[in-house]
């Protein structure tokens, strides 16, 4: 995995989702180093790799038939925030995180991967705007 990926996510508190849940699976857009590691994990696992050209009201292409996270290892920072940050857009009522994070703490990891400059322009704004589309 990506060094830099690894550092930010393991500064996202933990959750335990309910099984075959699956409601915020939805539309979102990985980073490029993200879409590399999970090339990379696809190949490595002998999983197909799947686009995340999506459109509104899709499931991820991640997504199990039985609602599962097929990439879970792996998850985008999208995956991960969602359910433990304080923003409430960001909040999944099925999630229970071991800790919520503060919004300025949540808008700081979110630009650590998608503040780079091979990145499209993303803000906090865009973040909330993917999520009101869930």
């Amino acid at each position: 995995m990506n060094d830099k990926l690894e550092r930010v996510y393991r500064q996202i508190p933990k959750s335990k989702c309910k099984p075959t849940c699956g409601k915020c699976c939805g539309i979102l857009y990985p980073s490029m180093a993200e879409l590399r590691n999970i090339q990379e994990w696809c190949q490595i696992h002998n999983k197909p790799y799947r686009d995340f050209t999506m459109v509104v009201g899709e499931d991820c292409p991640y997504l199990s038939i039985e609602k599962n996270c097929s990439i879970y290892p792996v998850r985008p920072f999208l995956c991960r925030i969602l359910g433990v940050s304080e923003d409430k857009r960001l909040q999944c009522p099925n999630c229970v995180p071991e800790k919520i994070l503060n919004v300025t703490n949540s808008h700081y990891l979110y630009t650590q991967i998608y503040g780079g400059r091979k990145e499209r322009r993303r803000d906090l704004k865009h973040i909330k705007e993917l999520v009101r589309l869930l």
